[in-house]
């Protein structure tokens, strides 16, 4: 399976009310021989604020994010178009998982594609900022790793790639795409076994598949800058999120496996998290015990005493339904607490991919043919949805594209909507005219920064805002 690497700037860092400003992507063979690329920018949407903070990072000046001939709705046609003619592959970032992927869903989602592009259609998905973590973890000085001002290991793209002697157009979709490539193939050189576990951990079956057959697995995770290892045991499938749940072999099994459910929730309450949790849909990286052979991390542990102890829960049928019990409790006691939380507070349409559940037939149809039929017929499509959701998106893509063809009424309350919000005063989930402003005044008065002859730019485009959005 061939592999891309791919990499997107944006507005902002919130995938729900953020936005996509240029999309960077290669295809290579397993081999990192080139088979094509592409790279494409946008324009800003029409109703979104962007963050000051980002168009400094990314350098985004007023001409490319007011002028730029290349709409949001098209780009995304344009990369959803490519990425179906590349798959099935295997879809690489850095950071990609957290933050690029969930742009890529929200963004087709919103724009009524399909948001699982690169989970189904058996491509694949991994993230290169994980498997650097993993190798260095384990084999410190693989490669250079650099150090921030506060003397501790940054793993950011834009010092890691010049610490390894790769050229970097850091904040650049591409300059970051071709930066990210050219790591992954240093890997996959200087640890072979490492990279090739990363490949089959992009695969949820074989994930699943390597977690069953093993008797113990190692592999890490990484929580506020700080990774730590898990040598693990696979107990069983989560009862009702039905990811892998480890055993975690730091923990004598021999100690718990006599406990009721009560006790076990008392104990993981209290903050003794025997279990730990695989999201084998996001690209672990699983390793074996020969593969860690001969690192520091093997020296810091007893083997012998690990293997034992997974012997033991191999046989522990009880403890595993009272693992299973007691994690239906939990969750069930999580969604109630979402419940009362979400009973107090809005949930709009933009937020709602992963809460919203998926269209019925009749609604995938309806996509499928906004797609293909002219803007003017778009209208009549968005009053069929069952589900409001894809009304309210295709209503708004109208407006973005061409809203010279929705009916008087509809447009002026879309645009008295739009600018309510944008006007607002209030601390608000989305960027307003108000934060934009504030933003500016913080880069304006950091001395820290290199970013004042930016201002003028920013200035330029709030000016642009006040236009429209009195």
């Amino acid at each position: 399976m061939d592999l891309i690497f791919y990499d997107f700037e944006t507005t902002g860092r919130d995938p729900h009310w953020d936005q996509i400003l240029q999309v960077g992507a290669t295809k290579v063979s397993r081999e990192f021989d080139e088979i094509e690329s592409f790279e494409l920018r946008c324009r800003l949407k029409p109703g979104l604020i962007p963050s000051p903070f980002a168009l400094a990072v990314n350098n985004t000046d007023y001409a490319r994010l007011i002028k730029t001939d290349c709409s949001h709705y098209e780009m995304i046609h344009q990369l959803e178009e490519k990425f179906v003619k590349w798959s099935p592959s295997t879809f690489i970032g850095y950071n990609s998982i957290n933050f690029d992927e969930e742009f890529l869903r929200n963004s087709l989602f919103r724009t009524l594609l399909d948001p699982y592009l690169t989970s189904r259609n058996n491509n694949n998905r991994g993230d290169l900022l994980e498997l650097l973590r993993t190798v260095e973890f384990f084999f410190p000085g693989t490669i250079n790793v650099p150090l921030n001002k506060k003397n501790k290991k940054t793993f950011k793209l834009e010092k890691i790639a010049p610490a390894n002697y790769i050229g970097h157009l850091a904040h650049d979709a591409f300059g970051d795409v071709m930066a990210t490539k050219k790591l992954a193939q240093l890997i996959s050189k200087r640890k072979p076994s490492l990279w090739q576990s990363f490949l089959e951990g992009t695969n949820k079956s074989i994930a699943y598949k390597l977690l069953s057959e093993e008797k113990m697995l190692f592999l890490c995770q990484t929580f506020y800058g700080k990774t730590t290892a898990i040598s693990g045991s696979l107990l069983l499938t989560h009862p009702v999120y039905n990811f892998p749940v480890l055993f975690d072999l730091n923990y004598d099994p021999q100690e718990l496996v006599e406990l009721d459910i009560k006790d076990l929730k008392d104990l993981y309450a209290s903050g003794q998290k025997f279990i730990k949790f695989v999201k084998s849909n996001k690209g672990p990286i699983l390793l074996k015990k020969n593969q860690i052979e001969g690192s520091w991390f093997t020296n810091s542990i007893n083997i012998n005493e690990f293997q034992r102890r997974a012997g033991i829960l191999e046989c522990a049928t009880s403890f595993k339904k009272n693992i299973a019990s007691m994690l239906l409790d939990i969750a069930e006691e999580n969604q109630r607490e979402k419940e009362l939380i979400g009973s107090q507070e809005d949930i709009m349409a933009e937020e709602t991919l992963y809460t919203g559940g998926f269209p019925n037939n009749k609604d995938q149809k309806l996509k499928q043919l906004f797609r293909e039929e002219s803007w003017s017929n778009r209208y009549n499509l968005c009053q069929k949805f069952f589900d409001k959701r894809y009304s309210y998106f295709g209503l708004r893509l109208i407006y973005e594209e061409c809203p010279e063809v929705l009916p008087l009424s509809v447009r002026d309350k879309i645009e008295r909507s739009v600018a309510n919000q944008l006007t607002s005063l209030n601390k608000e989930k989305w960027k307003t005219c108000s934060d934009f402003d504030k933003e500016i005044e913080i880069i304006e008065n950091d001395s820290n920064t290199n970013t004042g002859d930016f201002v003028f730019e920013l200035k330029d485009i709030r000016r642009y805002f006040e236009g429209i959005y009195k």
